[in-house]
């Protein structure tokens, strides 16, 4: 991979961050640029760094900025990426946060703010769709994916359902593996 500079790194994360709404649900956006676009990251670093991201408490797309511009370029890139991801978010909110302290009675003022509410569940169902087909990947996945699903809608605890999906792979996948290599090793 050739040397990204700095402010390369700065630049697309701002773009980035001035385009990719929706918190989590825009991960297969960060996808497609990181992955495909600019190829930056191994699908398998993408799906690393998001698995890693994930278990970390925190704003989610935040951390794989920060996970991707740590793999290009060090403590420097994290800390770039970070600040160029959360530059164009931050100042979105102190501007919406102001209209909305100075004008938020005002029904059109409301009214866009509840037609905003309805396009982030768009985007969320668009993210599970568009990451759904790259990460379930045959029954196992789906297995799980199902599991953590119903978990969820029984109100399990978040921690619980990572801790038993995690518990539950290992069996699923490490066994699966392993016979995948001894008839690969069998084979002339």
């Amino acid at each position: 991979m050739p040397d990204i500079s700095l402010r390369r790194v700065f630049l697309a994360f701002l773009r980035l961050g001035a385009t990719a709404y929706g918190g989590p649900a825009m991960m297969a956006y960060l996808k497609s640029d990181l992955v495909g676009k600019r190829r930056w990251l191994s699908e398998q670093e993408f799906k690393e760094g998001m698995a890693l991201c994930q278990v970390i408490p925190g704003a989610t797309m935040v951390q794989m900025c920060t996970y991707t511009g740590y793999r290009l370029r060090g403590n420097q890139g994290a800390l770039v990426a970070a600040l160029g991801f959360v530059l164009p978010a931050f100042l979105a909110m102190t501007l919406l946060s102001a209209l909305y302290f100075h004008a938020g009675s005002v029904p059109v003022i409301r009214a866009l703010f509840r037609g905003l509410g309805a396009v982030v569940v768009a985007i969320v169902l668009n993210a599970c769709l568009t990451l759904g087909r790259t990460t379930l990947q045959g029954w196992r996945g789906i297995l799980l994916a199902s599991l953590a699903l119903l978990a969820m809608l029984l109100k399990v605890n978040f921690l619980v359902i990572l801790l038993g999906a995690a518990v539950l792979a290992i069996p699923l996948y490490r066994f699966a593996d392993a016979r995948t290599a001894k008839s690969a090793a069998r084979k002339p």
